[in-house]
């Protein structure tokens, strides 16, 4: 069999993103398995998978052919089963430990020309590398949520990735119908980074101005639409968004600037009670806006956001025209 041609799929990670990628890539013609740690989340995962397609074919969503390859995929809580796979895409936790860990594991499971990816959103793959015996064979396919509606990929490759690993990935995406940017380490999640700038400017507002988070996620929807900049640290977690956020700081020479927002949440995952930890509480509306205290605020996130547009696309080194088309797939940013 041709090394560059990937057939079979593992996925590890049955939490949303996990779930997600399973599901976006039974659309297309792979033969997947997805792996969970839990047994009893195994049969979950089973069988509803197994009445979603039973339902897609009794309507005629889907082909008996299509219904038969969906309904060989495999839901396992055993490592071992995805020895042959071609391609592993990891999902679990943003913890550097835990994925380490469980790439050595894989490493010694899986055929020599298996390629090791992970979704990490902070993470680069260099990291898991220095610990494999094969890490030309790695690389960061960092895709964002929901799949579905969000069309845009961060391929990201470490100085050890092989060519014939980069073709086998660049295929599978075009494949997949993925609108993808490449990047090096050091460019690597340039679109969390770039959304953490804006983040860290409200965060500044937030501390000069008296004005709640909720407020500056209302003023900056005008111009980062698809959700508020607090609203979604919220939505991906405390711990999971410090984690992120110290590893983006070991990638830029100003460390400094990180720190303030850092603080805040190691403050909140430390609060002693839990009702204290969210930014925003999305059953309440803010009381008595003040319309020029608005105004100055969204005309400073405008202009900085657009600032930081022109000084991405520089230091990057992009195309504008795809940095702005994926920033309108990842947040709604119409440049």
């Amino acid at each position: 069999m041709n090394m560059n041609k990937i057939q079979k799929i593992g996925i590890i990670g049955s939490g949303k993103m996990g779930s997600d990628i399973f599901n976006y890539l039974t659309d297309y013609n792979y033969n997947l398995i997805w792996f969970t740690r839990n047994d009893e989340h195994k049969n979950i995962l089973r069988d509803t998978f197994e009445k979603k397609i039973k339902r897609q074919l009794k309507h005629g969503i889907i082909s008996e052919n299509i219904f038969e390859l969906r309904n060989s995929f495999k839901i396992t809580s055993q490592l071992t089963e995805l020895s042959d796979c071609d391609l592993i895409i990891e999902s679990v936790i943003e913890d550097q430990t835990i994925k380490t860990e469980l790439f050595k594991t894989i490493e010694t499971i899986v055929k020599p020309s298996c390629i090791l990816v992970s979704n990490s959103s902070s993470i680069v793959p260099s990291i898991y590398s220095e610990e494999l015996k094969r890490p030309t064979r790695i690389a960061g396919i960092h895709f964002f949520y929901p799949m579905a509606i969000k069309n845009i990929t961060e391929l990201i490759f470490s100085g050890q990735t092989d060519e014939l690993t980069k073709e086998s990935l660049r295929l599978f995406l075009e494949s997949i119908n993925r609108f993808t940017i490449e990047q090096d380490e050091q460019n690597a999640f340039m679109l969390n980074r770039f959304l953490l700038e804006i983040q860290i400017k409200a965060y500044e507002l937030h501390q000069s101005v008296t004005i709640d988070f909720k407020e500056i996620d209302e003023i900056a929807k005008q111009i980062i639409p698809d959700f508020g900049l607090f609203e979604v640290i919220d939505q991906v977690g405390h711990q999971t968004m410090y984690n992120s956020i110290l590893n983006y700081s070991q990638m830029d020479v100003n460390k400094a600037k990180y720190q303030p927002l850092l603080a805040e949440l190691y403050n909140r995952l430390n609060a002693k009670h839990n009702n204290q930890k969210l930014f925003c509480d999305l059953d309440t509306q803010p009381e008595n806006p003040d319309k020029k205290l608005h105004d100055e605020i969204y005309n400073t996130l405008k202009d900085y956001t657009q600032e930081t547009i022109k000084c991405y696309s520089v230091n990057f080194n992009l195309n504008i025209f795809t940095f702005n088309k994926a920033l309108n797939e990842f947040c709604g940013i119409i440049v």
